[in-house]
């Protein structure tokens, strides 16, 4: 699949924002970890072995209806700025793009199923939705897990489904939601709330998961461990802490405003930046778009009323920018072309 073809893909989590810009939660997600019970685990097999495993899930994947639409992204066949691509979209993980040649992206060509083959694991089974639907993305999840029993997965019947990493053991099941948390960010509430989430058994983390920062005030809430809790109870507990977040945003929101006319001048100044920047950084850029976004969903007036935002946020990321450009670029090109492609999104309003 080339960078062409992905960029015409529906991004079902960013289009589906746009209908209520005020959500703090932008997306839900729920992955599955699984592993076949008759070969090693990927970090202890052979490449043969990888290629099995391979051929097993694609014969499974071909018998099921499930995936009667779907494509195969075998990775080291791909370009980086297509890989990008599905990074950026969160169909595949950043880890992904490291690894053997056995590593394939199936992907649902609605852009809410794709199942990773030969990460850490056999099979990472993720649906991603948008705005808070952690239930209906669990739902899919098992269905797709039911379908695929055929493979035999690696289950313990005092541990539950085995994984190559220990805080997976268990349902083997990650649900996170990603919040848009700028007023928490700016009153220097995260540390502590990442604390809290932390002895809760949750994680709090950047965008695009471990190891990554939280530009433009994007955060992912996730359960730390899987095991002790069924998935139904795993997922409520990752939107409990969620929409106690949202709540706690809106009283930080509210605090804010207090001093509206600071705050409106920094919206103001990110419009202008947007507007007439002829260089921008990815780091500058997100933080801009985030407070015109907190603007939209406070209901300030100005042209940034009607502001697309999730597209813009894809728009300006370094695989996009390069994808629509059509080749590599230098840093100093990336932030020429990312200003351009802002002022013409903002020229529209």
């Amino acid at each position: 699949m080339n960078a062409d073809r992905i960029l015409n893909l529906p991004v079902p989590w960013v289009e589906g924002g746009q209908e209520n810009p005020a959500d703090v939660v932008i997306s839900s997600r729920v992955r599955l970890a699984r592993n076949l019970s008759r070969y090693p685990f990927v970090n202890r097999s052979t490449p043969e072995e990888r290629a099995a495993v391979l051929e097993a899930v694609r014969r499974a994947i071909e018998a099921e209806p499930l995936f009667r639409e779907c494509a195969w992204c075998r990775l080291s066949e791909m370009d980086p700025v297509s890989k990008g691509l599905l990074v950026e979209r969160r169909l595949m993980s950043p880890a992904f793009l490291q690894g053997s040649q056995e590593r394939v992206l199936i992907l649902d060509l609605h852009g809410i199923i794709s199942v990773m083959v030969n990460e850490e694991d056999h099979l990472r089974i993720q649906v991603l939705l948008g705005r808070m639907a952690l239930c209906e993305a669990l739902r899919i999840a098992s269905a797709i897990d039911r379908a695929l029993y055929c493979l035999d997965f690696a289950f313990d019947p005092e541990f539950g489904f085995l994984t190559s990493c220990p805080t997976n053991v268990g349902t083997g099941l990650r649900a996170s939601a990603m919040l848009h948390l700028p007023a928490l960010k700016s009153s220097r509430a995260i540390p502590e709330i990442i604390a809290q989430s932390g002895r809760l058994g949750l994680v709090v983390r950047g965008a695009y998961g471990e190891g990554t920062t939280s530009a433009g005030a994007l955060y992912q809430v996730s359960n730390q461990v899987t095991l002790g809790l069924t998935p139904e109870e795993l997922t409520e507990k990752v939107q409990a802490v969620s929409s106690r977040l949202v709540e706690q945003e809106a009283r930080a929101r509210e605090a804010l405003f207090n001093g509206r006319h600071e705050l409106e001048d920094r919206i103001w100044r990110a419009w202008g930046t947007l507007l007439y920047a002829r260089r921008l950084g990815l780091a500058e850029a997100m933080e801009c778009l985030s407070l015109l976004r907190m603007a939209q969903e406070a209901g300030l007036k100005g042209p940034f009323e009607k502001l697309a935002w999730g597209p813009l946020f894809l728009a300006i990321q370094p695989a996009h920018v390069q994808a629509r450009k059509g080749r590599m670029l230098t840093e100093e090109e990336a932030e020429t072309a990312r200003a351009e492609l802002v002022r013409e999104g903002l020229g529209r309003f």
